[in-house]
């Protein structure tokens, strides 16, 4: 496991995702080794907040193997690095099982044309430029974390933890990433299509000082109730004809489209974090029946909600074995370096 850094770098980025690789053990020895890569001369990796990370390895003098290359960068690092760093990224790629971009690590591996032809995400505020800069890729901005054959990409900050613990997944099972979920005491575990933005979150900053910016936050707290075009119209005090003109100008999608996403993610929390029955949950989130809540979670998320359970509910466990512990199932790669 090699993290490649530039200075100056994103360091919560970098502490996020190793920390969650340095979790999991196999027969009382850590799963996976680290080293810290910079892809400058300097053997110290500057945040941009002023911490520095001391006894870092310059790239070009590091001769092991690496198993899975993690690509960081800093804000201000938009310009193509220099060309022994992309040629040593190519040579280094054939053998390498995973290629991970994280936020606008993405602009560090654009310039290798590793990336070309590929599904790839980075954080929203950068993915436009990214698209500019590099029309070959496949840029979605909406996306936490993407994989594309080797190639994985996340939007960074707090969702690299997300990406790091679906690598977990792959390679030790969802039993040792919901132990390390419950240790790092995380909310939720999110799947890779999930959006950046919650919809709530993306919904009230868009519909900010409109006469629909309380809505967003009024339906959540309204679940269960009937929520038809009347009713929505008469919680921001408009007609019905004019709320549905102005709902799809605000919202780009139908009332009935938008209140049933509102209700799948909030029977992601239910499933994610609790045992209650499908029933109980269909009946707290407003959908009619389990069939109802089932149609939903297929036509958004491409899964069931028992799918949507056993991949991303919380593990209750003793916490008396270390995680990943007695999992037989990862082989000498995952413990290189």
């Amino acid at each position: 496991m090699a993290f490649l850094v530039g200075s100056p770098g994103d360091l919560i980025n970098l502490v996020a995702i190793s920390s969650v690789f340095s979790y999991p053990m196999i027969g009382g020895r850590r799963a996976y080794l680290s080293k810290i890569l910079s892809y400058q001369s300097d053997r110290d990796v500057r945040g941009r907040d002023g911490l520095t990370i001391t006894n870092c390895i310059p790239y070009s003098e590091y001769k092991g193997p690496i198993d899975t290359l993690i690509v960081l960068s800093g804000e201000n690092e938009f310009t193509a690095p220099s060309e022994d760093v992309i040629r040593w990224i190519r040579n280094r790629a054939p053998h390498v099982r995973r290629i991970v971009s994280v936020c606008v690590g993405a602009f560090v591996l654009a310039p290798t044309g590793l990336l070309d032809g590929k599904r790839v995400t980075t954080h929203w505020h950068h993915a436009a430029k990214l698209a500019q800069q590099y029309p070959r890729l496949k840029v979605d901005k909406d996306r936490i974390f993407i994989k594309d054959g080797k190639i994985y990409s996340t939007a960074g900050v707090t969702v690299g933890i997300d990406m790091a613990l679906s690598i977990v997944e792959e390679d030790i099972g969802h039993s040792a990433v919901a132990a390390i979920a419950h240790t790092l005491v995380l909310y939720i575990r999110r799947p890779g299509n999930e959006p950046q933005f919650s919809n709530l979150l993306a919904q009230q900053a868009n519909v900010s000082g409109t006469p629909m910016r309380d809505l967003p936050a009024w339906v959540k707290s309204h679940l269960t109730q009937k929520l038809d075009v009347n009713t929505l119209a008469r919680v921001v005090a408009m007609s019905p004809r004019t709320f549905a003109r102005q709902f799809e100008v605000h919202f780009r999608t139908t009332p009935a489209r938008w209140v049933q996403s509102l209700r799948v993610e909030a029977a992601c929390v239910h499933l994610s974090t609790g045992q209650a029955p499908l029933k109980a949950i269909s009946k707290a989130t407003g959908f009619r029946d389990e069939q109802a809540l089932r149609r939903a979670f297929v036509q958004q998320l491409v899964m069931t909600p028992k799918e949507y359970r056993e991949r991303f509910g919380v593990l209750r466990f003793s916490g008396s074995h270390p995680i990943g512990a007695d999992h037989p199932t990862v082989g000498s790669t995952a413990k290189s370096a």
